[in-house]
């Protein structure tokens, strides 16, 4: 038992150090990046936030430098390119973005009979708003149908399932490795399939942005986060005047709390809220949340996961509700559940607005904005 603490020390370690890195990144250090080594007894979650982190960070500093550039541009009369520089966009930049998809059925790349890495990709897409409407999800079954994709389309993802055959696979990976290097690249392989979790090692192995999946909920968050860290924000016609950043809507430092339980959940939804501008808070159950609150006074807007263990979302809501400091303060219940009623139920608690999972980012920013300004 005496030896319990030592072992921990060097997850620890590595957890102070993705702190630190965050820390670092929101003060405006753009080179933060948490350390990526594996150390033992660490936790999957942490290795998998530090994954996801420097993912995040690489492609905000990648928005933060084409920013820089444009406003350079824009204050010449007639800019010119520097040596080295193109002085055209790349091509890639104007092709549509997609997701390739690799199925281990048997049916044709044109068929609409359901597929589970189709489905999963179409679901992703669709829970963030605007941006689904220029995307694609491309089924592909030979190198042929890759190199004819890549052509058309600037790859965001691909999402390959690893019940099919190898050398399918194999043959896939080496035209994306040449044609697209270094492509986010998720293998789908289920719970209860060793075969496929074989062959998902095998084609993962080595691969710096490749990750095994084990169900196709988990491919949605995954094929989510890859979208929100390397495709552009839809433009609004609608949108208020944009100031240079990250995309149409940019707030001030406007607090917002978020209450969830899943750790995942959190991080992808801090990560998309810090990029334009807001400050989040988090608390994984409700008494925490409320306790932030009465904290945190300038709290602007509140996130609200309903579905949470011991006090829930509805229960939580309410009694936020019952502190008269409380009373106009903005709360959007945030679900996985779209069942008849869920939506009346929470409004019925106490919150203002009522969106499900997974959310639309550029919706829920309007609507935290809206909300705001009442």
């Amino acid at each position: 038992m005496s030896a319990a603490p030592q072992d921990r020390a060097p997850h620890d370690d590595r957890v102070r150090a993705l702190l630190e890195a965050m820390r670092a990144f929101r003060a405006g250090d753009g080179s933060a990046r948490a350390p990526l080594d594996a150390v033992p007894g660490e936790r999957a979650e942490t290795a998998e936030l530090c994954t996801l982190f420097n993912a995040i960070a690489e492609r905000a500093q990648a928005w933060q430098l084409e920013a820089e550039r444009l406003r350079r541009d824009e204050g010449a009369e007639t800019p010119e390119p520097s040596r080295g520089e193109i002085s055209n966009p790349p091509a890639d930049a104007e092709k549509p973005p997609a997701i390739l998809v690799v199925e281990s059925g048997a049916a044709p790349a044109d068929s609409d009979v359901a597929e589970p890495m189709r489905d999963a990709a179409r679901t992703a897409l669709r829970g963030l708003g605007g941006i689904w409407d220029q995307a694609s999800v491309l089924r592909v079954d030979s190198a042929e149908a890759v190199r004819a994709a890549i052509e058309g389309h600037r790859v965001v993802s691909a999402l390959l399932d690893a019940r099919g055959q190898l050398g399918l696979l194999r043959s896939v990976l080496a035209t994306l490795d040449a044609r697209v290097p270094g492509v986010p690249l998720l293998c789908f392989a289920p719970d209860g399939d060793p075969a496929a979790f074989d062959q998902a090692d095998v084609v993962t192995r080595g691969r710096k942005r490749a990750e095994v999946v084990r169900s196709a909920g988990q491919a949605v968050e995954r094929l989510t986060l890859h979208w929100l860290t390397q495709a552009p924000v839809a433009p609004d016609p609608l949108a208020e005047p944009a100031e240079p950043g990250y995309g149409q809507i940019r707030f001030e430092g406007e607090k917002v709390l978020v209450v969830d339980d899943d750790v995942r959940n959190v991080f992808a939804m801090v990560s998309a809220l810090e990029l334009y501008g807001l400050t989040a808070l988090t608390a994984d159950n409700g008494p925490e949340g409320i306790e932030l609150l009465l904290r945190n006074p300038d709290i602007s807007v509140v996130l609200m996961d309903l579905m949470m263990p011991g006090l829930d979302g509805y229960g939580t809501t309410a009694r936020i509700r019952s502190y008269q400091q409380f009373a106009d303060l903005p709360i959007i219940a945030v679900t996985a559940r779209a069942a008849p009623g869920d939506r009346e139920r929470s409004l019925a608690a106490g919150t203002n607005e009522h969106v499900t999972k997974p959310v639309e980012v550029d919706q829920l920013l309007a609507l935290i904005r809206r909300l705001i300004k009442r």
